[in-house]
């Protein structure tokens, strides 16, 4: 997580204090994110992957998986606040890894 931004010099300082509901301190668990907008806001899907199943049959007559996902957090973002967001990611990626290591990519 990123510190607090600074106010402009001729701004007074400001505190903000993060207040976390009780019912979302423990947070979700995602294994797959979708991103999607429209004119007024970026969302995010954060998803679950579910077991796959039979799906039937596919157009070319072989059987077929089922692949179920389940949102399990969806957040909207104004457009101006992507880049911040962005921005913030790569700063924590990069934290992450000068503390841990090098993050393996999925598939790899």
């Amino acid at each position: 997580m990123s510190g607090p931004v600074p106010p402009p010099a001729d701004e007074p300082d400001v505190d903000v204090e993060v207040i976390v509901p009780e019912m979302v301190g423990a947070g979700v668990y995602a294994n797959g994110f979708t991103c999607w907008y429209n004119r007024t806001d970026f969302t995010l899907d954060f998803l679950v992957y579910l077991p796959s199943e039979p799906g039937g049959v596919n157009e070319t007559g072989h059987a077929a998986m089922r692949q179920p996902v389940q949102v399990t957090s969806r957040v909207k973002f104004p457009p101006a606040l992507i880049f911040r967001l962005m921005q913030t990611l790569n700063d924590s990626m990069n934290n992450y890894e000068r503390q841990f290591g090098p993050i393996t990519h999925l598939g790899e």
